[in-house]
């Protein structure tokens, strides 16, 4: 079974893909130095990442289990008191427990109103699984791209999912001056982002379309910088708009 996403791998794929992330992420976690700083997050040092990650796993274990988001101080304080390998691998635990519980049809709320499923959270952690991965790696030196078909799924994610659906697309600035028409190319896909004043217009079908600018380059690397982690791969045209959308998915995700 898949779910509706134009790219996306079956979910015992995405399962199987997220294991591989987590126990890179958690084998670092126990042999690092905690206090060594995130690039992507300079704030961050990685016991944060790890509990962000952590409490991230939490929240949506919780989400399924109940039926809707836990609000207030709903974290448990001996899941607080827990050192950062230790809460990382028991909120791990809680979330896969909660797919192992479930079909991934069964119901579970999220912001995208067309897609309450436990499904989109399966896809949702493995790429939040992915990219954290990566920040920790890259922390010590030695990152490791996402694979390929993953990374193909997450660019359509980052642009459809978590830019485009459920959350504005502009700022509280108000309306954005550079506006226009931006194509991305990767692994034989193509994207075609429409930014406007106040809105934005995504589209995997971009045939026919008279892009402004472009960007292209393989999808690890386009993913990573929609995401904030690397340079801007090759681009052509209007250079303003790869930078306009960079601010907007910062100020968004």
């Amino acid at each position: 079974m898949k779910p509706k996403y134009p790219y996306a791998l079956t979910f015992d794929r995405y399962r199987e893909l997220m294991e591989k992330d987590f126990a890179r992420l958690l084998g670092l976690t126990r042999s690092a130095d905690a206090a060594a700083r995130i690039p992507a997050c300079p704030d961050w040092d990685i016991e944060q990442l790890v509990r962000h990650t952590a409490l991230v796993y939490l929240q949506k274990a919780e989400t399924i289990r109940t039926g809707a988001k836990p609000q207030g101080r709903w974290v448990p304080e001996d899941i607080l008191q827990l050192g950062p390998a230790e809460i990382l691998e028991t909120c791990y635990q809680r979330i896969t427990g909660e797919f192992d519980a479930h079909e991934p049809s069964d119901p579970a709320e999220s912001w995208v109103a067309e897609d309450q499923t436990v499904g989109f959270w399966i896809r949702r952690l493995t790429h939040e699984t992915s990219i954290h991965r990566y920040d920790l790696e890259a922390s010590l030196g030695d990152p490791q791209p996402v694979e390929t078909e993953l990374a193909v799924d997450g660019i359509d994610e980052v642009l459809t999912v978590m830019f485009e659906r459920g959350r504005s697309a502009g700022t509280n600035s108000g309306p954005a001056e550079v506006t226009g028409n931006l194509l991305l190319e990767s692994g034989g896909q193509a994207w075609s982002v429409l930014l406007l004043p106040h809105d934005v217009e995504i589209s995997a079908d971009a045939a026919g379309s008279s892009p402004d600018a472009s960007i292209s380059g393989e999808p690890n690397d386009i993913l990573l910088w929609l995401w904030g982690r690397e340079p801007l791969p090759i681009q052509a045209g209007d250079a303003g708009l790869a930078a306009e959308l960079r601010r907007r998915l910062a100020a968004t995700t």
